[in-house]
């Protein structure tokens, strides 16, 4: 119990200690996993750090103040040391409001309005004035007194120090609300919180001033903001402890919302794979750790408020809030300093390729997701001898305007429908004629024209889009072989791709037999494609669907052979018809190995009975020296690029002529 006097008497009163005693330990735990664990990057660090002390500190005060005045009267030993602890007190409670300020603002993007000196004057002025109010109190009493026989009593002059308290918390909670939408709504309700809780235990405590409750309140809310707001395993990379690349996204979206001026650096290793495989997990990290520090050195001589980010494996992003600050001048002077470094690995036989991007915000773009975008795309766009570039001339790059709209483009060719098939021929052999076609997906956009299936595809599959994707070359395969006179064309069946998205749904079968049975279509008709990569991670849903579909009459390829690592033994197992030879096997045929690699691969697919098509083939020389290896189909540009679905059909029905099935 804590013992004073009312200010409305000499009646004494016994106060509750005890939350203190526990508000102390809440705060020890919280400062040490701030600090050991670095839970947030930069300048919101060292406000969230100076946050807790303060707080600590003042619930110390808070407490030896309670338990030095446990009893009455008081001597003059414990008159002077609760007279001592209740000046810190009010000296660090105050500060509290402040540094959740200026976390706010750093958490907001506001920072740089913290590095100021007017803005610092004008943020801590109604502090210094307390403080001055308080620094007197020796002579009038006026805010507290302690005295042996009362103990610690209020003045009128304490509603001062309250109201100062007040406009902090006012600005805070008004400045958050005007933030609210840079925010996730429950990271801005636990933000918001700190003031609710605050205020309901300030205004409680007023009226009830036995019960001290200010500090544990304080030190829950503290405690949710480490749990709830910043969440260090979703924003550190632990292997470098710098923020990762998802604290930087949720800097750019924030940088978006508030319109604010930034420069934003980009720092990519082009070779960060290789370097990473030749010197090693331990040592390539730390190279990249002293990489960050020079760099770090660099801005902090330059007297700049800054942020740094990692994205393994080689991508540094700094975020500076001085937007005229030339980087690209400073990148020779960097170089010396990395020098010792660089010698350090290269002296291994290891190469450092770094390359720069310099985006400045909003003029360049006042886009998030191309901000993003530029960073991961840049360096394969320029050329490779440019170590500087601008994101001005990236934006403007044909080929980064079409990836930068992918999800747009996708979502448009979805709901639009406006994919289309085409058909690649293949050649027999054996029989001297195209038996069969490969199905390919094709996207003409309106905006952007022709886009790559290697850009289109790898994007769906980011964004979970294989499965209508996919649904839309099922149903138009099915069609078109409904709508072709296959015997008249000569033809045996039309291979399609399935994804991996499509191959571990369960119910795939079911969609395939109600297409077979909705268009009528002979399941000898179809070949189903898999590729390596999709056989590599087979499942048990993806085993059912290739076994459930084979025993009703489908036919199945496996596509891309020579890009993974498939066992023989395993292919031998599967109900597969068809092993289709990648074409980087096929470019290799020139090499003695090459050559060896490729008859070997056809000989043991002959004695596992596999039909073998050869992909990408090209020319004439490619056609002969397939031809006498023995293998069963060719498919490529020697005989046709991939057709719409009516001029395949007329490319056959000249090529064919007429013959039958």
């Amino acid at each position: 119990m804590r013992s004073c006097a009312d200010e409305r008497g000499d009646i004494k009163m016994e106060r509750i200690v005890y939350l203190d005693y526990i508000a102390v330990p809440i705060y020890t735990i919280i400062l040490y996993a701030a600090y050991k664990r670095k839970m947030v990057a930069g300048a919101s660090y060292r406000w969230l750090l100076l946050l807790i002390v303060s707080s600590l500190a003042t619930a110390l005060c808070d407490t030896v103040t309670g338990t030095f005045t446990a009893e009455f009267p008081l001597s003059d030993a414990a008159v002077f040391d609760v007279t001592l602890f209740t000046y810190l007190y009010f000296v660090f409670h105050l500060p509290v409001s402040i540094f959740y300020l200026f976390f706010l603002f750093s958490e907001t993007r506001m920072g740089y309005w913290t590095m100021k000196k007017k803005h610092i004057i004008i943020t801590f002025a109604p502090y210094f004035a307390l403080m001055a109010v308080l620094a007197t109190n020796f002579f009038h009493g006026a805010m507290f007194t302690v005295t042996s026989e009362h103990g610690y009593q209020r003045g009128p002059l304490i509603y001062a120090y309250y109201l100062g308290g007040a406009v902090y918390s006012l600005w805070g909670a008004v400045y958050l609300i005007n933030r609210r939408k840079m925010l996730q709504l429950s990271k801005w309700l636990c933000l918001f919180s700190m003031y609710v809780m605050n205020g309901a235990a300030i205004l409680f405590q007023l009226l009830f001033p036995q019960y001290l409750v200010e500090m544990i309140c304080s030190a829950f809310a503290e405690l949710f903001i480490v749990l709830l707001v910043l969440r260090p395993e979703d924003c550190i990379d632990y292997s470098t402890e710098m923020p990762n690349y998802r604290a930087y996204m949720n800097e750019i979206h924030k940088i978006a919302s508030s319109q604010y001026k930034e420069k934003i650096i980009i720092m990519r290793f082009i070779n960060a794979r290789e370097l990473q495989k030749y010197l090693g997990d331990a040592k390539y990290l730390d190279f990249v750790k002293k990489t960050a520090e020079h760099i770090k050195k660099l801005l902090v001589r330059e007297k700049l408020f800054f942020d740094m980010y990692f994205e393994p494996p080689g991508r540094l992003y700094m975020i500076v809030d001085n937007y005229d600050y030339d980087f690209e001048s400073k990148i020779s002077g960097l170089y010396e300093e990395l020098l010792s470094d660089i010698e350090e690995v290269e002296s291994v036989g290891a190469r450092i390729i770094p390359r720069f991007c310099e985006i400045n915000y909003p003029f360049d773009t006042d886009d998030a997701e191309t901000v993003l975008n530029v960073g991961r795309q840049f360096h394969r766009i320029i050329s490779y001898e440019q170590v500087y570039t601008h994101a001005s001339d990236i934006i403007s790059d044909d080929s980064f305007r079409v990836k930068n709209n992918l999800d747009r483009i996708l979502q448009r060719a979805i709901s639009e429908k406006k994919f289309e098939m085409y058909y690649q021929p293949i050649y027999s052999v054996k029989d001297k004629k195209f038996m069969s076609a490969e199905a390919l997906i094709r996207l003409k956009d309106e905006e952007f024209g022709f886009i790559s299936p290697a850009l289109f595809i790898p994007a769906a599959e980011r964004k979970g889009l294989m499965i209508p994707i996919g649904d839309f070359v099922l149903e138009s395969v099915f069609r078109f072989i409904s709508e072709t006179d296959f015997r008249e064309l000569g033809l045996s069946y039309i291979e399609l791709n399935l994804s991996v998205a499509q191959c571990v749904q369960r119910d795939l079968p079911d969609k395939i037999l109600a297409l077979e049975k909705k268009y009528h279509v002979n399941p000898e008709r179809v070949n189903l494609e898999i590729t390596e990569t999709t056989y590599e991670k087979i499942g048990e849903n993806t085993d059912y669907n290739i076994r459930t579909l084979s025993e009703n009459g489908f036919s199945f390829s496996l596509d891309d052979y020579g890009t993974g690592y498939s066992n023989m033994q395993r292919i031998s197992k599967l109900p597969l018809k068809i092993i289709k030879i990648d074409k980087t096997l096929i470019d290799d045929m020139t090499s003695s190995s090459g050559m060896s690699v490729l008859e070997n691969t056809v000989r043991m697919m002959k004695e596992i009975r596999k039909e073998i098509v050869c992909e990408g083939v090209e020319s004439a020389e490619q056609l002969e020296c397939l031809t006498m290896l023995g293998v069963d189909f060719i498919q490529g540009y020697y005989f046709s690029k991939p057709l719409p679905a009516d001029k395949f059909v007329e490319f056959v029905r000249e090529k064919n002529g007429g013959q039958s099935a």
